[in-house]
């Protein structure tokens, strides 16, 4: 059993490693920076969020979305959260944000895995995904393969060299612009006013 777990801030960090730590008979993952960090959860929350692994974001979360953002690891949750903001401030679109600090709850295959009741419940069946992620964005691919929902996953797509860090998010297409165009793309236009 492997578990792979990109943790947004300290708090959630913190759980995470405790929850390493305990476990038995798995081959463990985090990854995570030494460099001090924005905290967006707090620790019940973080908690909650370790515990199960995914969560859609209460703060920043509209029912019945017209699009879902979602982020694993500490630079793309930064980047969700400046997109969601500049959606909100802007158009009049429902953005539901969702945290992945587990991804192997995203795989139907996997043990301990989501539930397709679940994971619609979290991504609902038919609203666009987009999912920003720190490694290849094949492997989300690969993970959330014959579920129901359309992913249009952004990562790492080797571009760049020694830049500043927001380049790379650039060049990469992580960074909020590109992830607010897609969610503008994928919309129908029937749900989009932009300011």
């Amino acid at each position: 059993m492997v578990g792979i777990y990109l943790p947004p801030d300290t708090n959630t960090l913190i759980n995470c490693t405790h929850r390493v730590l305990e476990s038995q008979n798995m081959i463990n993952a985090i990854v995570a920076s030494k460099h001090p960090r924005m905290q967006w959860f707090s620790k019940e929350l973080s908690i909650k969020l370790c515990e199960e692994g995914i969560m859609i974001v209460p703060f920043a979360s509209d029912d019945n979305p017209d699009v879902i953002l979602c982020a694993s690891g500490y630079t793309p949750t930064l980047e969700v959260f400046a997109a969601y903001q500049l959606i909100k401030e802007h158009t009049d679109l429902r953005v539901r944000v969702v945290n992945v600090v587990d991804l192997m709850k995203l795989s139907p295959k996997y043990k301990f895995g989501l539930s397709e009741s679940k994971f619609e419940e979290i991504f609902t069946r038919d609203t666009p995904v987009i999912f920003a992620f720190h490694g290849y964005p094949n492997l989300i691919h690969e993970l959330v393969y014959k579920r129901c929902n359309d992913f249009h996953v952004h990562g790492y797509l080797e571009e760049g060299s020694i830049t500043t860090p927001f380049d790379m998010r650039v060049l990469n297409k992580i960074d909020r612009y590109h992830l607010v165009l897609d969610a503008l793309r994928y919309v129908p236009n029937d749900e989009k006013e932009i300011s």
